[in-house]
């Protein structure tokens, strides 16, 4: 095993895939107790990260900022991230994004040992060594493993280093109760970055009307943008009432939000990842992608895949009648939700 001091791993966005890249930085921290170990992250990001053990030092990468700078600003804004990088002296870089933009990053730390996993993209394989292990058909967790196994032995058991929230949430359960929910919670999440992935809002709006008979308060969360959405299933789910909590949590309240949820529900997005790394039990539903490969992954995740012949198709918008979503069935959703609240038990706030 080659004796690394200062390691960069590069995974800059989105929520989701930094979560599936946490048990990697786990992986890696066992393997390498006393490197240090960087993260090159956008801002938007770095409330997912924890501190140390895990991550020493955060290279924050302002993606957004530099696409709208002049040529030459971005050529002045990439020469001082050279700088910086350079200065950290890293003799090894993991790039787990796999793409142009992170082969950039890579060529401009300085480092000449460079890994990544084995589906790099857009010539970024041109620059880093592709590793492709005994997982490289299987779930996307298991691939980024792959790389890091390949530097040392590791133990099996999939974990996820998240930052402290302790305080955050207990705010947020005080937050909670002062809406008047004590009692279990389930949290659905309608929205989603693609169209193809969102699941009608009548079925939701069905199955929070059998999770309230069974006793459980239900609330709609999500970003911003995912408020008129909540809306339609709220004014759908009538006469029972649902709390609309999206645009109210930042990534640190969005964890502490999902971790005291006795069970989250909902399309392929972010926040479900958050909750299985938070250990909340999960169902997320999928159509156009994949569940197997970049479904949430845990003891109590739960991913369902619609039956429909065309999924999946890694479309963000349907060239045909968009069935596959509406394929996927409430009772099957509720009773897998039953099924897990069997398992975990449902807990107050």
């Amino acid at each position: 095993m080659s004796d690394h001091k200062r390691i960069l791993v590069i995974k800059m966005s989105a929520m989701g895939d930094i979560i599936h890249a946490l048990p990697s930085l786990a992986a890696l921290r066992e393997i390498f107790p006393e490197s240090r170990i960087s993260w090159l992250v956008e801002p938007q990001f770095a409330d997912l990260l924890p501190g140390p053990p895990y991550v020493d030092d955060l290279v924050i990468f302002y993606k957004n900022d530099l696409k709208k700078k002049s040529l030459g600003d971005k050529i002045k804004y990439l020469w001082q991230l050279r700088k910086e990088l350079h200065a950290r002296e890293f003799d090894l870089v993991i790039d787990l994004q796999g793409l142009m933009k992170s082969a950039l990053i890579s060529v401009l730390s300085g480092c000449r040992r460079r890994i990544g996993y084995w589906e790099l993209r857009e010539g970024s394989s041109l620059v880093t060594k592709a590793i492709k292990g005994p997982n490289a058909k299987g779930h996307i967790i298991e691939r980024y493993l792959d790389v890091i196994r390949y530097l040392g032995p590791t133990t099996a058991q999939v974990r996820y280093p998240l930052p402290d929230f302790t305080g955050p949430r207990e705010k947020m359960a005080q937050n909670l109760r002062g809406l008047g929910i004590e009692g279990p919670l389930a949290l659905i999440f309608p929205g989603a970055s693609w169209e193809t992935k969102r699941w009608p809002p009548g079925k939701y709006a069905a199955l929070s009307k059998k999770l309230a008979a069974d006793g459980l308060t239900v609330a709609v969360g999500g970003g911003p943008g995912d408020s008129a959405l909540a809306q339609e299933v709220i004014a759908l789910s009538r006469p029972v009432g649902l709390t609309d909590l999206t645009g109210k949590t930042g990534l640190t309240d969005l964890m502490a939000l999902v971790s005291l949820a006795s069970l989250a529900l909902g399309s392929d997005s972010g926040p479900l990842h958050m909750a299985t790394a938070t250990g909340t039990p999960t169902v997320s539903l999928f159509g156009p992608n994949d569940g197997n490969r970049t479904g949430t992954y845990g003891p109590l995740s739960r991913n369902i895949s619609s039956p429909a012949p065309c999924s999946p198709c890694f479309k963000r918008k349907c060239p045909k009648s968009f069935i596959c979503m509406d394929m996927i069935g409430v009772d099957q959703v509720y009773g897998t939700g039953r099924e897990l609240l069997a398992l975990a038990k449902p807990r107050p706030i």
